[in-house]
């Protein structure tokens, strides 16, 4: 008959503090994701709508039967545009350069004022953050300067972002509507 060892009592305590140095250690090492500092980014750019004319970068998909009056924010509510609006260096479409798009939408929100609410994907094509692109997202004044709305994610570069953008009209065609240019100052959190 074969002997059986006998192992000293404390033996299964040495065992299970080992087991528990050596599994609780995997929680402790960080990741390289967690070890990755935040940067903050500042963007800065001219955003072109044009939704008149044979280069419209906006088309809005259910036109009202009246008129737009752009005295009077009833005139306008419940338009949704669709857009694909050039994002350039400068305040000119013609003599700068074409950094990126802004395609998304964007709808007239209120009756008392010209107020939209816009969800946008800028998707930039120059520079550093080729290829990138951020989600903003927010209300937006048309007639208030300046005006905040919301950087909530993106790609590439711009993973798990987060931050906002201070817009500022630098031209808006008052007879019409049809021809504005927009500032952007973007300021993005992101690994």
């Amino acid at each position: 008959m074969a002997k059986t060892a006998k192992l000293p009592p404390n033996h299964f305590l040495i065992v299970s503090i080992i087991q528990l140095v050596i599994f609780s250690s995997a929680f402790i090492i960080p990741t390289t994701t967690s070890a990755k500092l935040e940067k903050l980014t500042h963007l800065h750019f001219y955003y072109h709508n044009n939704i008149a004319g044979p280069h419209a970068t906006a088309v809005p998909i259910n036109p009202k039967i009246q008129p737009v009056d752009l005295r009077d924010p009833a005139s306008l509510f419940g338009r949704l545009t669709i857009a694909d609006d050039p994002l350039t260096s400068g305040p000119s479409l013609e003599n700068s350069t074409v950094v990126g798009s802004a395609q998304g939408m964007y709808g007239s929100a209120s009756q008392t004022e010209m107020s939209f609410a816009m969800v946008f994907n800028f998707a930039l094509t120059q520079g550093k953050y080729k290829g990138s692109s951020f989600c903003l997202l927010g209300r937006n004044p048309i007639f208030t300067n300046p005006r905040e709305l919301a950087i909530v994610g993106g790609t590439g570069a711009f993973r798990f972002s987060r931050g906002y953008a201070i817009l500022k009209t630098y031209y808006m065609d008052m007879q019409t509507g049809a021809n504005t240019i927009v500032e952007y100052d973007v300021y993005i959190r992101h690994y």
